[in-house]
């Protein structure tokens, strides 16, 4: 008898388990989108002027005052290995930019969900990065001296085609 009473117990919680999901599935997989995300974008440039300090002047580069150094700081929500590239323009747009540097970011990186650059202006239209070995001859944007030019932050997911960017406007001198 106590098999029974065993056996009717067991079903009748076996019915209350699937009727309340309990089928022992796997919880739903979360979404494919796993997209990186730029949440902050900000440059300090020759004037040490800070893009994250509210109501901050037009932003200029100048080759003379500390070297033509500036700095590049990112903030990006990601869950996988993103690229993180610095271009310039002479307009807004992606299309058409001069990359300047580039890097893998994510977990066990150099750079995970942010990060930052050192880099140069030079007085022959050379800019670089962090030391960089590669210096990138931006004279073919420059027509007259000052110059509003474009720096632009992209970051791309590094398994499919999705990137998005932020720029800011700034001045050549």
């Amino acid at each position: 008898m106590s098999k029974i009473i065993t056996a009717i117990t067991l079903v009748i919680f076996s019915s209350l388990l699937v009727a309340c999901g309990g089928s022992g599935s796997a919880a739903p997989a979360p979404g494919e989108d796993y997209r990186p995300e730029l949440r902050a974008y900000d440059i300090i440039d020759s004037y040490d002027t800070d893009t994250a300090t509210p109501n901050y002047p037009p932003l200029a580069l100048n080759p003379y005052l500390y070297d033509g150094l500036y700095e590049i700081f990112w903030s990006v929500d990601s869950l996988e290995d993103y690229t993180v590239s610095l271009r310039i323009n002479d307009r807004a747009s992606i299309a058409g930019s001069i990359l300047i540097n580039s890097q893998v970011c994510g977990a066990g990186r150099r750079c995970d969900q942010s990060g930052s650059w050192i880099c140069e202006y030079t007085n022959d239209f050379f800019m670089s990065c962090d030391d960089s070995s590669r210096e990138v001859d931006i004279y073919p944007l420059v027509r007259q001296l000052p110059q509003r030019v474009y720096l632009l932050l992209e970051v791309c997911d590094r398994n499919s085609g999705y990137c998005e960017f932020d720029y800011y406007p700034v001045t050549l001198e």
